[in-house]
């Protein structure tokens, strides 16, 4: 779901994924993973979290609670009750792999507890999507909270990712190393890796948009950060890929949070940083 930060309470959706295998069932678009995202916006509202978010989970999908972190998330979402609680959602980005096997969706999202309530808590959600027997499947859905925004969201953006030039479509351990070696030092690293319009989620802040405000909020972090080993899925084309994974704060032994990232090529066929969001428990 949409990152739920109310009182502490967070229920989040993260997607489980299948690694290095180029995943069966092209053909989707960027137009219609935002049509299949907007349906299921609206059935939330309609018809509550719990039934939306059972007819789009993929099996394979994992919510992120604060504490117990991963679980399967049919199992999680089986054993709630329908709530009155309204969460409501909007993509402004839809980008899906030349391949049409993998894509992404974000945007902001509100959260009430009663439907005759104004909203109490606000964020940023991204949910990555797999393309399943013709069907988009929710795969993982994380988000980030923020303060109320005071601008209204900017039209939605479609991206079609074009072929690669490359002969053999990368590897899933192509990835890992690249998102291994920048999380090794973002701050230093976010540059020289991230695409024009990048996007960087950070707890309780605003998105920082674009290289030169993501570069500046990476280096007003106070404390450095430990990211272990990830898990995600490559697009069959290899060109668009997501990781998560866990990650520490300074010299903590407990685990902080959660992080996703995602990660595709550009023109020239290397890896450029698309998103990169932390979770906290």
């Amino acid at each position: 779901m949409k990152f739920l930060s109310i009182s502490t309470v967070v229920a989040l959706l993260f997607g489980w994924s299948r690694l290095f295998a180029a995943v069966p069932g092209g053909g989707g678009t960027a137009e219609s993973l935002a049509t299949a995202e907007k349906a299921f916006a609206r059935e939330s509202v309609e018809k509550g979290m719990r039934t939306a978010f059972l007819n789009v989970l993929s099996d394979e999908g994992v919510v992120f609670d604060p504490g117990p972190g991963a679980q399967n998330g049919r199992k999680v979402w089986e054993a709630k009750k329908e709530s009155p609680a309204v969460l409501e959602w909007g993509p402004v980005l839809a980008v899906v792999a030349s391949s049409g096997d993998l894509g992404y969706t974000t945007g902001p999202w509100n959260y009430r507890k009663m439907p005759n309530e104004k909203p109490r808590a606000f964020g940023e959600f991204v949910s990555v999507w797999r393309r399943e027997n013709g069907n988009w499947k929710l795969l993982c859905d994380v988000g980030s909270d923020h303060p109320v925004p005071s601008t209204s969201p900017p039209e939605l953006k479609l991206i079609d990712l074009p072929h690669p030039s490359e002969a053999k479509p990368a590897q899933f351990s192509d990835l890992q190393k690249q998102d291994r070696d920048y999380a090794l030092d973002r701050a230093m690293h976010f540059d020289a890796v991230a695409e024009n319009n990048v996007r960087l989620y950070q707890p309780g802040k605003f998105p920082a948009l674009g290289e030169a405000a993501g570069v500046e909020a990476l280096k007003a972090e106070a404390t450095a950060m430990t990211f272990g080993n990830s898990k995600g899925e490559l697009s069959g084309s290899g060109d668009l890929g997501f990781l998560w994974g866990e990650y520490r704060i300074g010299a903590a032994i407990a685990v902080t949070g959660d992080y996703l990232r995602v990660w595709r090529k550009d023109e020239h066929g290397a890896w450029k940083l698309a998103l990169d969001l932390l979770h906290p428990r």
